[in-house]
């Protein structure tokens, strides 16, 4: 199963367990529930100097339907899962779906106890530091019937229908298989441009998936942050 790592720079991060007030303004809360944010540290240290976090944040889906005779404008997603805090690199890596982590983000950042803000993704500085580019997904294209598109290959980037698309449309997303440094083993990566970096490949432990995070980190977003 493919795991997203929502990659953060922190600026204001208290070391404590901390429970997110939600106060909404909507009259459907009342009936619903009110949405719960939480984070709380698990293990100090866990893993070369990131501490590990347990996070939960109800992500509120705006969707209307029915249920049990009584309709509703929107519901809540439990989520569950861990974030992982480095602090000599301000460095905070939320590990769930990119839209219900940049959620979880802004609650924090909400309360004003918190100010994390997700990468700025910058990929025509990265693109050169990537070996093979193996795929990439453009949005906002200025065709009559077609605004977003994928292209897919060994070294697409250096397709023409690649440059073409590039040079009207933004790119939303790349493809790439990414080599470890560490053990030189090869990783289907995908690194999207609301700042998230997804790994496709099943990996044995929470300390793999850190090493491989943090290398591609190291590698390909920070020299150009």
């Amino acid at each position: 199963m493919a795991k997203a790592f929502l990659i953060c720079i922190i600026k204001k991060f208290p070391q404590k367990d901390f429970l997110v007030p939600i106060q909404q303004e909507f009259d459907l809360l009342e009936t619903e529930g009110k949405p719960v944010t939480s984070i709380q540290i698990n293990t100090e240290n866990f893993h070369i100097n990131f501490d590990q976090y347990k996070c939960h944040n109800d992500y509120i889906h705006n969707k209307s339907g029915r249920v049990f005779n009584r309709d509703f404008n929107y519901y809540f997603e439990p989520l569950d899962f861990h974030s992982y805090y480095k602090k000599d690199d301000s460095l905070l890596l939320v590990q769930t779906k990119t839209d219900a982590a940049i959620d979880f983000v802004n609650r924090l950042n909400n309360t004003k106890e918190y100010d994390i803000k997700p990468v700025d993704i910058d990929f025509k500085n990265m693109i050169p530091l990537i070996t093979e580019v193996s795929g990439a997904w453009f949005a906002d294209l200025k065709r009559t019937h077609l605004k977003t598109a994928g292209y897919f290959g060994p070294n697409v980037n250096k397709s023409e229908e690649y440059k073409e698309a590039a040079s009207e449309g933004n790119i939303s997303s790349i493809h790439l298989k990414y080599i470890s440094t560490r053990n030189n083993k090869e990783h289907y990566v995908v690194i999207s441009k609301k700042g998230s970096v997804i790994l496709y490949d099943t990996l044995q432990t929470p300390e793999e998936e850190l090493d491989i995070i943090d290398e591609i980190y190291r590698e390909l977003i920070n020299p150009h942050l």
